[in-house]
């Protein structure tokens, strides 16, 4: 791809993020909370002006009960770092106790800059390195024929909706650590695994949600210690007992070198824990498209389990699972196996683990965009999803003008792409070739029938409950109800994904 044109598609991603940033924010004029956008910036606050031993602490200066620090330590440091930037550029950002719920327009234009910042120097650089690295290098397809199908792979990987509603609207930096997990996927494609092992745990170190894509960095790492993944080629017990003595220190001492300050305070370490695994908030908050969502309605969860007993059900379901795909990526541990192991995987975690929030479908949805070349339809489909299933976060947020404006010009940007690639005859594509080409033979043409059929009756319920959503009042004793059937539907889909991608990668070779 031409260097116009991948400045194009950097410039249509800064764009894109840039205005979603004008719209509203989680939490905005909404005291005594505030939202998301507050937790971020209170983080700050408490980062600039405490001790690092208190950070995760309850003291008279810093109340957990207001938006209290409960992700990991390198979260904390980046507060802390766009703290010391907010204090040099207007103090009052980050006053301690003064700057609580802060709305200016200066301080709003601040904050969404830090996360445009980080869009640029972490996750947009991730996601090009990430096509090129599986386009070109993974599935060795050739640029210059495939120009147009790699240019919207491009474009996909850095304009998906969901992401940015997220990030730039909502308030988040989901960008920091899943654009650290994207590069680790990176080296591990190009075989620089003790790099990968590094971003990895960085981005775990960002954000403990990362946990949904370790189980297949861990499998096909731990694998490949013993075995080449393409050549399948056996290497000796003592050279497989060194590489994988290599990669444990390299990854103790990336956690020790993160965890150092807590690390010499038994009850400090704790403490940190406690605030990052929140066992005492239970299983959900909010309705969000996973099992429990939906088992809640025919069994109220909180009146026959504890808190306790839910995590331990929740984590026998999940490593349930997680079985098959992992299974299968330990004894195989190719490349291909690897990209679809992190779908499956982070798909068991959202459908089945403990405290799940809508937005942790970004993780699922990241390695989906990386297959895109080998499942365009069906990647397509998820990701049209996986921004459905936030609507009850976005309208909360006041996003939906963003959310419908993004989603269109995100289905028409893919077949305008692909009408351009047809007329020029560079590879004979149209728009139902490409992206509903599920890749089955002739035999099979009636599966590919059903799925496209599959796709158009679920646009179809999407546009119904979105209009339900909005223009139709619940009944009095069922307020919830079009959340419900939001997280219901998504659900049954994410179920069905979870399926597929674990067919797909059971079946390959």
């Amino acid at each position: 791809m031409s260097l116009v044109k991948y400045i194009i598609a950097i410039s249509t991603g800064i764009f894109l993020r840039s205005t979603i940033s004008l719209h509203s924010y989680s939490g905005e004029n909404n005291p005594p909370m505030y939202g998301d956008f507050e937790a971020q910036r209170h983080w700050q606050e408490v980062t600039v002006n405490l001790p690092i031993k208190d950070w995760y602490e309850n003291t008279t200066d810093n109340d957990l009960l207001y938006w209290g620090l409960d992700y990991p330590p390198l979260t904390a440091y980046h507060s802390f770092l766009i703290g010391h930037f907010a204090k040099y550029v207007n103090e009052s950002y980050v006053a301690l106790h003064t700057s609580r719920g802060i709305t200016t327009d200066d301080h709003k234009f601040f904050m969404r800059n830090t996360v445009l910042i980080s869009d640029i120097l972490i996750y947009i650089p991730a996601m090009l390195l990430a096509c090129h690295v599986i386009f070109s290098k993974l599935l060795k397809m050739n640029m210059e024929k495939s120009e147009s199908f790699y240019w919207l792979y491009v474009l996909i990987a850095i304009s998906y909706p969901g992401q940015l509603l997220i990030d730039n609207g909502h308030f988040q930096y989901n960008n920091m650590s899943l654009g650290l997990a994207v590069l680790a996927v990176s080296a591990i494609l190009i075989n620089k695994r003790i790099i990968g092992a590094i971003l990895f745990v960085l981005s775990l170190n960002y954000k403990q949600m990362e946990l949904y894509h370790a189980v297949p960095f861990f499998c096909y790492l731990l694998s490949n210690c013993f075995v080449e993944s393409e050549s399948q080629r056996r290497q000796s017990v003592i050279s497989g007992v060194s590489h994988l003595f290599k990669l444990g220190i390299v990854v103790i001492a990336t956690f020790v070198i993160i965890w150092s300050p807590w690390l010499f305070s038994l009850s400090s370490f704790l403490q940190v824990i406690h605030r990052i695994f929140p066992i005492y908030r239970g299983v959900f908050e909010d309705k969000v498209s996973n099992v429990w969502c939906i088992v809640n309605v025919f069994m109220k969860i909180k009146d026959n389990f504890t808190n306790e007993e839910m995590a331990k059900i929740c984590l026998g379901c999940t490593a349930t699972a997680l079985v098959p795909s992992s299974i299968t990526l330990l004894f195989n541990p190719k490349k291909k196996q690897f990209l679809y192991a992190l779908i499956n995987s982070s798909l068991a975690f959202f459908l089945f683990s403990f405290q799940v929030h809508e937005k942790s479908i970004l993780i699922a949805a990241i390695p989906v965009i990386l297959i895109f070349p080998l499942e365009p339809f069906m990647s397509f489909w998820f990701l049209q999803v996986s921004t459905f299933s936030m609507i009850p976060l976005l309208a909360k947020d006041n996003l939906i003008s963003a959310y419908i404006g993004l989603s269109g010009m995100f289905f028409l940007m893919t077949k305008i792409i692909i009408d351009n690639a047809r007329n020029k005859k560079q590879e004979d594509m149209n728009f139902l070739q490409i992206l509903y080409n599920i890749n089955f033979n002739k035999s099979k043409k009636w599966i590919e029938r059903l799925l496209i059929g599959c796709y158009v009756l679920s646009t179809i319920v999407q546009l119904v409950l979105f209009l339900g959503y909005f223009f139709l009042t619940p009944p009095e004793k069922l307020p919830f109800l079009h959340s419900l059937l939001i997280s219901a539907f998504s659900c049954s889909h994410f179920l069905f994904f979870l399926f597929y991608f674990n067919c797909k990668q059971l079946l390959m070779n």
